[in-house]
């Protein structure tokens, strides 16, 4: 995944608690890095439920900040 990917992921979870549009193998590299925590029975779901780890929302926040300056 691309860094861009990464945190346009990252912000869709973040806004709508679910990984909607976000292929399996994305969400276990998204799991794999910290960033995201899958719901405990969610993980075979089309759109399983998921919540930011620490590390994923420092990491959306400092991104969401850079892309205000400019």
């Amino acid at each position: 995944m691309k860094h861009e990917d990464v945190v346009a992921a990252l912000k869709v979870i973040a806004d709508k608690g679910m990984a909607i549009n976000i292929s399996k193998d994305d969400l276990q590299d998204l799991k794999a890095y910290n960033l995201i925590e899958i719901a405990k029975g969610e993980e075979n779901e089309r759109s399983p439920a998921c919540l930011l780890t620490k590390k994923g929302r420092v990491m959306l926040k400092a991104n969401s900040k850079s892309d205000n300056k400019s």
